[in-house]
């Protein structure tokens, strides 16, 4: 479930690391400071395969 929270502007790291940290597990977090509001969110990455499976997948030639 995605769920969007605000925060003001934090001052210490510590809340800038809880806000990631929200925006990882409940989605879009808004942080706002006197001028407008922020959105940060979390995109994973895509898993990357090993050379193995790189090696042996083959190139343009053999599709």
């Amino acid at each position: 479930m995605s769920r969007t929270n605000r925060w003001l502007l934090p001052t210490l790291a510590e809340d800038f690391r809880r806000i990631l940290e929200a925006a990882k597990e409940d989605g879009p977090q808004l942080v706002a400071d006197e001028e407008g509001v922020f959105t940060v969110t979390y995109e994973r990455r895509r898993p990357v395969g090993s050379a193995r499976e790189f090696l042996t997948r083959g190139g343009p030639d053999d599709e």
